[in-house]
């Protein structure tokens, strides 16, 4: 019979730029299994255990930890260590009372940033489409694959538009907050030259044509970037919403 499906198999020197890793030291890696995050926009659950925060020092000690049900991603039990943990997705570990939020680096990574317990359990979604279904509901489609319905309430739907952000409660995903996607907000870049960088949107210069519209940040330093506005990602008004709930990232 003939081979149908995808490799099941990840080399190391062939993984995706943004997992930490050594890429020569072994052969072989776990590969993302498919779920809320692309493979190209993620890191493996045992990956990030091992190799980032050394947790274990080997495949069958990072199981053993996975199948002692001590890890939880926004705010549910996962065992797999090819589970596919992404932007602004929460890791916490119980035992030792942990939480860190995946956010991008400036070495073009993705890296876990440790934060308090006030913070962890609130999440940052960025809002990619809205949709409307049966019964006329409002859903909005977020960038982790969520699908949040909103209630039904007059001009409700006009109040969301796509690139904002909400900041859902975990695990019960309910909407604490809304940033819209407008100048004076506090984004981070999550791809591109100046991917990491964060600060307050000074200015929109929207082109149509072969020039590409452009976003300017300022940083809390004052210096100034440019990247395009598919690669910001708001999170705050003056500044990242957990600092307001005492984080430390």
């Amino acid at each position: 019979m003939t081979k149908t499906g995808g490799s099941k198999h990840q080399k190391r020197v062939a993984s995706p730029r943004n997992w930490v890793l050594p890429r020569k030291k072994h052969k072989f890696a776990f590969r993302a299994d498919p779920g809320p995050h692309s493979r190209e926009r993620c890191i493996p659950l045992g990956i990030l255990l091992r190799d980032v925060l050394h947790l274990a020092e080997t495949a069958r000690e990072l199981r053993f930890i996975l199948n002692k049900k001590l890890i939880k991603v926004d705010g549910r039990v996962v065992s797999n260590p090819k589970f596919p943990v992404g932007l602004m997705d929460v890791v916490e570990i119980e035992q030792l009372k942990k939480a860190y939020r995946i956010l991008p680096h400036e070495l073009h990574v993705l890296m876990p940033f440790e934060m308090k317990k006030t913070a962890q359990n609130s999440k940052a979604c960025q809002i990619m489409n809205k949709t409307t279904i049966k019964n006329g509901i409002t859903q909005l489609n977020l960038h982790d694959g969520r699908n949040i319905l909103l209630p039904k309430e007059e001009g409700i739907e006009q109040k969301y538009n796509s690139k904002d952000t909400i900041i859902i409660d975990l695990p019960s995903q309910k909407i604490a907050n809304h940033f819209p996607f407008k100048e004076g907000m506090y984004a981070i870049i999550i791809a591109g030259r100046n991917v990491g960088k964060h600060g307050s949107i000074k200015e929109f210069q929207w082109r149509f044509g072969p020039r590409a519209s452009t976003v300017t940040l300022k940083s809390p330093e004052g210096t100034e970037v440019q990247t395009t506005p598919e690669y910001i990602f708001i999170i705050g008004e003056k500044s990242p919403w957990w600092s307001a709930k005492g984080a430390d990232n």
